[in-house]
């Protein structure tokens, strides 16, 4: 009779820690899946960024962003 009572106990809380266990289990693969739709518009906002300067840079005037226009031979040299 008493081990059926401790059997019946055991059981009980292994029972809830497969529950707490299984909780916690979730709550992690939600904070994954924020994480994964964070970085992934993180991803988005970098590159809508990116496109924005490309498009920006491609349609401006030289005189507006006031670059002096590259001499013969000082192509692709970077400032010192």
């Amino acid at each position: 009779m008493s081990q059926s009572i401790f059997k019946k106990r055991n059981s009980s809380a292994t029972a809830q820690q497969l529950a707490k266990m299984r909780e916690e289990l979730v709550i992690i693969g939600e904070k994954e899946r924020v994480l994964r739709e964070r970085s992934a518009s993180r991803e988005v906002y970098r590159y809508l960024l990116d496109a924005h300067r490309v498009a920006a840079w491609q349609n401006a005037d030289e005189d507006v962003l006031n670059i002096p226009p590259i001499g013969k031979g000082e192509g692709n040299h970077l400032a010192v």
